[in-house]
């Protein structure tokens, strides 16, 4: 079965976990980063931006509760289900990927995994032409108690994605991406690699879970890869990082926010996905006048040379307008990054490394006096023959 990838060449950055990755996945080549296209904003009527994307991909992020998949199993309405799967007609022709977050432990729920196959049947026929599955959080934050609780161990995430893997993988022709949760601790982060070396799966996602990419999160991606590194296995890794945080720090006063999300590809990523902000507690709903200033502060345009999102100035009302309209916001900005991970790409082909380009970004060396650019770089280790 076509459940693996066939990695035809892959370029690493000897400082960075960047790596340019040359395959296929259906009838779409990759040859650098790209950027997914959030299909849960997106509007036929931004067909014209869409065709500025080199490699056109929609995503559809989604947290499943538990009700949602009880519903869906008993749903008879077509039209109901296409809208629980985001499917838009006008969008047939694109490729059309499912990231997919439960907030419950099946195995608590349900007997097996098979009590909810047909959730997985609709999954498989919908999302083409690469299967994720399913993340599973980790902990939910309890109100009564004001603690963090637990969901689901590592040993039955593993039982979980084992289960699935073989459930889709029935006359399966699709390349099916296993999940990683970020929220584990190190040695379990390590331990889920150890398991999906030995049974040969070498695609992954990340869900960050509406994180940024700061220094812990590298550390675990890092020890996570290390681990296929460590194995021979490098070449054949293929990486899917989604629901990323934009920005690392959102404030709402400042004229710049540092981004999180244009630093994906420096983690080892090869297919970027959306972007998802931190969810808000059960019970807390955002007023009219605060959804109105959030949209205000949304209103910021990636710059490239600078690694900050910047506040569109007022003074321009034509282009403040547009980037109050959520679908064009998000869209610009996703093609900005598109253009930024093909000109870190073509940075390392040209100069061989990626540390100097990187590190001169504004926001790199100002972001905690410089911590990211140590974090995501590091100095080539010498042998010891080399010292003599």
């Amino acid at each position: 079965m076509a459940t693996n990838i066939d990695v035809k060449e892959s370029i690493y950055d000897e400082k960075s976990d960047f790596n340019i990755k040359k395959f296929k996945i259906g009838s779409i080549r990759i040859d650098r980063p790209i950027k997914t296209i959030d299909a849960k904003v997106v509007k036929k009527d931004d067909i014209e931006i869409i065709r500025n994307f080199s490699t056109p991909i929609f995503e559809y992020s989604k947290v499943v509760n538990l009700k949602a998949i009880n519903n869906i199993l008993r749903e008879t309405n077509d039209i109901k289900i296409k809208k629980f799967f985001g499917f838009k007609t006008w969008m047939v022709n694109y490729p059309y990927i499912f990231t997919h977050t439960f907030t419950f432990n099946p195995y608590v729920e349900f007997e097996n995994v098979d009590d909810i196959s047909g959730y997985f049947y609709y999954y498989y026929d919908f999302s083409d032409p690469i299967l994720l599955i399913s993340n599973i959080k980790i902990e939910r934050y309890d109100m009564v108690t004001k603690k963090k609780m637990p969901i689901i161990s590592i040993d039955d995430y593993i039982k979980f994605v084992n289960d699935v893997y073989h459930l889709l993988d029935y006359k399966n022709k699709k390349p099916i991406f296993v999940p990683v949760s970020l929220r584990f601790g190190i040695n379990d982060i390590k331990k889920l690699a150890k398991y999906y070396i030995k049974n040969d799966f070498l695609c992954v996602w990340f869900d960050f879970e509406g994180s940024a990419i700061t220094k812990p999160k590298i550390s675990r991606i890092r020890a996570f890869v290390r681990e296929y590194e460590r194995a021979e296995r490098l070449d054949d890794l293929v990486i899917y990082s989604t629901n990323i945080k934009r920005e690392i720090i959102s404030n709402l006063k400042s004229e710049k926010t540092p981004a999180s999300d244009v630093l994906t590809p420096l983690t080892g990523s090869n297919l970027v996905g959306v972007n998802r902000e931190p969810a808000r507690p059960i019970g807390i709903t955002l007023s009219n006048e605060e959804r109105k200033e959030l949209r205000k502060h949304k209103a910021r345009e990636f710059d490239p040379s600078t690694y900050y999102y910047t506040k569109v100035a007022k003074n321009d009302s034509h282009t403040h307008d547009l980037f109050m309209r959520q679908s064009y916001n998000i869209l610009f900005n996703s093609q900005l990054l598109d253009t930024e991970f093909r000109t870190q790409t073509e940075h390392l082909l040209e100069r061989g490394e990626l540390e100097e380009y990187i590190t001169k970004k504004q926001m790199i060396k100002e972001y905690k006096r410089g911590e990211l650019g140590k974090v995501l770089f590091h100095k080539k280790v010498k042998k010891i023959t080399e010292w003599f």
